[in-house]
């Protein structure tokens, strides 16, 4: 990394001077030398990043003005149109510079996404097929575990935690696909109530619900909507004492529809709220299928001690607004 940029500042250097040199030989114009001088810094730029092109900007309009402009050899510029050319040559250079920069930041996220995105489906695809022979050896455990309470427990546990896994699975490949553009969220109308029940039925954990009655339906993928419900419902049951039912709520917020997860586990610190909400495969899977509905995911501490996991959605328009 270090001889590269090296050799950058090098061919920086070395192309001003050449241009610069062979300029006075040739006794160019001012305004060819303006334009090799422009082509020094746009490679400089795409070699060295962003600080390597800004120097080369700076010291190719210092060698522009002293050699090219009269008076010659001197900064000194008495012609106000000349004020204007190196002033449009700096602007154009650092311009030229930041554009370069710019392109070079965009295809580095966009080649780490698709990495990222492949990663994903090639661990997910790899994590399928011995999940798929643990569910058949638990099934075949549990016909032989119907008279030993014991065994048949410890079977229905690693039997609960499979389907768990199997659906992070299947999430992160719903991840990949939506983040690679190879699938789209398929919004619709959909009541808060109806996500609500489908939730109680994939989880069987103790839960309380409140829906406001004047909350809108929410514009949202059904399934996906559900998926970041049930990471969020697991998380929050995992970390709540036994008598302590996860509550699950739904009110109009603004233009939106806010679902809330409230649990009163030992909760989280205010200031690190923003680190946490970063961290966990359940909270990531959950922040990304928001935002592929367009939707939007943070934590907060809940009075009294728990916290709260927050989703905005974007509200369903009602019949008069389609119109």
């Amino acid at each position: 990394m270090h001889s590269r940029r090296a050799l950058a500042w090098l061919f920086s250097l070395a192309g001003i001077a050449a241009v610069t040199i062979g300029g006075r030989a040739m006794r160019l114009n001012a305004n060819t030398v303006g334009f090799a001088f422009l082509v020094v810094v746009l490679l400089a730029s795409v070699r060295g990043g962003l600080l390597v092109g800004t120097v080369s900007s700076i010291i190719a309009t210092l060698c522009y003005n002293y050699f090219f402009f009269p008076p010659l050899g001197t900064f000194a510029i008495h012609d106000p149109a000349n004020w204007f050319a190196l002033s449009a040559f700096l602007i154009t250079s650092v311009i030229v510079n930041r554009l370069v920069a710019a392109a070079h930041h965009e295809a580095a996220r966009a080649e780490s996404e698709a990495l990222k995105a492949s990663l994903l489906r090639a661990v997910s695809h790899d994590l399928t097929t011995p999940l798929t022979a643990i569910t058949i050896q638990t099934e075949a455990l549990k016909r032989k575990a119907t008279l030993d309470g014991e065994l048949r427990d410890a079977v229905n546990g690693i039997d609960e935690e499979t389907r768990r896994l199997r659906r992070r699975i299947d999430n992160l490949l719903a991840m990949a696909r939506l983040q690679a553009g190879n699938a789209k969220p398929r919004r619709e109308p959909t009541p808060p109530a109806d996500l609500f029940h489908a939730v109680r039925e994939h989880l069987p954990v103790p839960l309380t619900v409140h829906v406001d009655d004047d909350c809108p339906d929410a514009n949202v993928d059904p399934a996906l909507a559900l998926e970041i419900l049930v990471n969020l419902i697991e998380n929050a049951h995992r970390v709540s004492p036994p008598d302590a039912p996860v509550l699950l709520t739904a009110a109009r917020h603004g233009k939106d529809v806010r679902i809330e997860v409230l649990d009163r586990g030992p909760g989280i610190p205010p200031a690190l709220t923003a680190d946490v909400a970063q961290r966990g495969l359940g909270l990531q899977i959950a922040r990304s299928l928001a935002a592929a509905n367009g939707g939007t995911f943070d934590i907060t501490p809940r009075p009294g001690g728990g916290t709260i996991a927050r989703v905005d959605l974007p509200a369903a328009p009602l019949p008069e607004e389609t119109r």
